[in-house]
């Protein structure tokens, strides 16, 4: 009479024949037909955790997030709210920006906009607001400006 372990052990037997038979069409295949797909599964897991184990070490090795944007002077635009701020590398501040013309007036023509997360922003202190008050925000192509006389109102006394 079989025991439990010799009907469980030629239920597996004959499972392996089976799916050797339908995948390999040869029952009696000296190697399991899934071994190859086992074998790619455990190199892509190995592979993941490699990648996820590099990634991890680089984040703890350079944290933070963007700070290309301490080289030189730029505006620096929080990604998340909105925010403007002039970068100008010389105090170590970020000052607020009240419009795009005030910045381009004090950053000067090359003045370049980088786009920053709030979390690079995180530990840079924020000097005072800087700008013209009411200027535009946008400007106009150098092509599109006016090149007659000059207008001005004058009041006063």
């Amino acid at each position: 009479m079989q025991s439990k372990r010799d009907q469980v052990q030629a239920h597996g037997f004959m499972m392996g024949r089976l799916s050797s038979g339908l995948l390999m069409a040869d029952p009696d295949a000296p190697e399991s037909p899934l071994g190859r797909t086992t074998r790619g599964v455990v190199f892509g897991l190995l592979v993941t955790v490699l990648i996820g184990a590099g990634a991890t070490v680089y984040g703890l090795l350079r944290p933070g997030g963007n700070d290309t944007w301490r080289k030189g002077e730029h505006l620096v635009v929080n990604r998340d709210t909105g925010a403007r701020y002039l970068w100008t590398g010389t105090d170590g501040v970020l000052h607020p920006v009240r419009n795009y013309a005030s910045a381009r007036l004090i950053g000067g023509s090359d003045l370049k906009s980088v786009d920053v997360s709030t979390a690079s922003l995180r530990d840079v202190p924020v000097g005072t607001p800087a700008g013209i008050p009411g200027a535009p925000d946008t400007l106009p192509d150098s092509g599109r400006l006016d090149t007659g006389a000059w207008h001005m109102c004058v009041t006063g006394p």
